[in-house]
């Protein structure tokens, strides 16, 4: 061992050794083909798992169905297809209007329910996604082939079995049920046949109530003691210091009423059971105990509440947000986009007709705008070619039913009713409208000069898929959202705010704890900061989050300095306006 550390060019290889032995295991390559035409590294499938997490976990899994099916085996599901697979990702929506048959299959077995558009990822992006897929996840466990032995010393696992013995738990615990209320019947036939009571029932429930009251408290406590460890720990925020502060006071206040109240309820029912010439004491009112019971709450409640909103005022209404830096947040079904300025320091205005699949936050942008007409343009004349072809679809669809039975036909009838009813023509004729109110919309933005939202701030905005912040350095988090209402939830931070389609919301804190030093608080290598969703906005919810970082301002810098703008291309063309151009009085709502 001397002898390596004495040595530094034995040195540097232990080092280099160790170091890829790490990652070897982080990524294990279990590829046993090239993906695309390209031979899979480690460096790839972690880029693919990096990319996956940020774009399609939310909606997908390897295996099992989320909100889209499983992913495993994808590329043999469609024969290394992977011109295909790259349009499919980018923009399903543009596959399905071409009348492709795969894309047309999907989209009807899952009841017209569109995929998000990422024409941002690029075609090396989305083989990276595939190389990971291929690869088994994170390769955890080799990809299967022809020549595996699948064959093993383990025992296997009997799911049958398993159904049956729980089918059987649950017939025996009927049983004992049943048993149970037919020893009570007969107890209650023996005491109308003797004229007294077998059972004292009255004595049975008051001792049932120490029962309960030692039990109920029992758990309490052991709830406590067993799920205290998952208590958050010391708030990493400015703010939260203050917040955790108040919870401490609240649980001062309200836990000593709690087993009291709960004592005294459960103790009286037993001491001041019915007795034999016990009578009950009536008592219409008492003043002081109202006076009591009123007034010593409403103080508590009062002191707890009015600090409540001293504590609001003050988040709300802080210095720090006056310099604070700006970060939109965007939210979405099921996922987060987050923007940050560019070199002048300002975020873009944006606008939800602006929103397609390169410009996912609808930033204004002019040059993508007029991109914008000319698609939603080229769009109404593909719909209006599709209600031309009506008649001659259901035509096909009547002339195709023979020899269809049970669920095929009976959702081939629904499709042939949906023509005939002119519900097909009526959607594509909404859509087209709604179209058409969006070109308007555009193109009066496009025409007005003064208050236009196409100010060319948000030219250089850069869209991640990651949060980055500087510890002890304020920041401002601006929320919108494209569909339903979202909440933000920091829980490490101690922020939470809902995030509404048509109104921005916004919330400034100040991070104390980078990364680095909360997982040596928590003792775990692994911990990140996660801002997850914390109203239920769908059957993907649970698995809407965004990684948040916390580091010193030079990481920060080195990071922020590899994002590329949204419209990077575009910038040396903005400003140019059209010298005919004339107001217009429509003006965009900012979403």
């Amino acid at each position: 061992m001397l002898t390596i550390i004495k040595n530094p060019v034995k040195l540097l290889l232990v080092l280099f050794g160790l170091f890829y032995f790490h990652n070897s295991q982080a990524y294990k390559n279990n590829l046993s083909r090239p993906i695309d035409g390209i031979e899979g590294t480690d460096e790839l499938i972690k880029q693919g798992s990096e990319l996956f997490a940020a774009n399609c976990a939310s909606c997908h899994a390897l295996k099992g169905k989320v909100v889209g099916p499983a992913l495993e085996g994808v590329i043999d599901k469609y024969e290394e297809d992977y011109a295909w697979l790259n349009a499919w990702i980018k923009n399903s929506q543009k596959l399905v209007k071409s009348g492709d048959e795969r894309a047309v299959a999907i989209y009807n077995e899952y009841n017209g329910q569109a995929m998000n558009v990422f024409e941002n990822l690029k075609d090396e992006e989305i083989t990276s996604i595939l190389m990971w897929i291929d690869n088994g996840g994170d390769g955890d466990a080799p990809v299967a082939s022809s020549e595996t032995n699948t064959a093993s010393d383990q025992p296997v696992f009997n799911e049958s079995l398993f159904n049956n013995i729980n089918w059987a738990i649950v017939l025996l615990s009927f049983l004992i049920f049943l048993i149970i209320i037919m020893i009570f019947g007969i107890l209650e036939l023996v005491s109308n046949v003797t004229g007294r009571e077998v059972i004292n029932w009255n004595n049975i429930n008051a001792f049932m109530m120490l029962v309960f009251l030692v039990g109920f408290f029992g758990l309490v406590i052991f709830e406590y003691t067993i799920h205290s460890k998952y208590l958050l720990p010391e708030s990493a925020s400015e703010h939260g210091i203050e917040m955790d502060k108040m919870m401490r006071w609240t649980w001062i206040a309200t836990l000593p009423v709690f087993f009291i109240t709960q004592f005294l309820l459960f103790f009286f029912s037993f001491k001041y059971r019915q007795k034999p010439g016990r009578k009950a004491y009536f008592l219409s009112h008492n003043n002081n105990l109202e006076y009591v019971w009123t007034l010593i709450p409403a103080v508590v409640l009062a002191i707890l509440v009015s600090g409540g909103f001293k504590m609001w005022n003050k988040i709300l209404r802080s210095d720090d947000s006056k310099n604070a830096k700006q970060i939109e947040v965007f939210a979405y079904q099921f996922g987060w986009n987050a923007r940050y300025p560019g070199e002048d320091g300002k975020l873009g205005k944006a606008n939800y007709n602006l929103i397609n699949g390169i410009n996912p936050l609808g930033v204004a942008n002019r040059e993508h705008a007029t991109e914008l007409i000319k698609e939603l343009k080229e769009d109404i004349s593909s719909m209006e070619i599709t209600i031309s072809k009506i008649p001659k679809e259901l035509a096909k669809l009547k002339s195709t039913l023979g020899g269809r039975v049970g669920e095929d036909r009976e959702n081939h009838l629904k499709k042939i009713h949906s023509y005939e009813s002119g519900d097909v023509e009526n959607d594509l004729r909404l859509t087209i409208r709604a179209r058409n109110t969006q070109i308007e919309r555009l193109t009066g933005a496009l025409k007005t000069n003064e208050g236009s939202m196409f100010t060319g701030e948000g030219d250089d905005d850069q869209v991640v898929q990651e949060i980055h912040l500087v510890k002890d350095q304020p920041i401002r988090l601006k929320f919108r959202a494209r569909d339903v209402i979202h909440s933000a939830y920091l829980p490490y931070f101690r922020t939470q705010m809902n995030v509404v389609p048509g109104l921005p919301t916004e919330f400034t804190f100040t991070p104390i704890k980078s990364t680095e030093e909360m997982r040596t608080i928590k003792g775990d290598p692994g911990f990140d900061y996660y801002l997850i969703c914390n109203k239920i906005c769908g059957n993907a919810h649970f698995n809407m989050k965004m990684k948040v970082v916390v580091e010193d301002e030079a990481s920060y810098n080195k990071w922020i300095n590899q994002q590329t703008g949204l419209f990077a291309k575009e910038k040396n063309n903005e400003g140019e306006d059209d010298e005919n151009s004339t107001p217009e009085n429509e003006i965009l709502a900012i979403n």
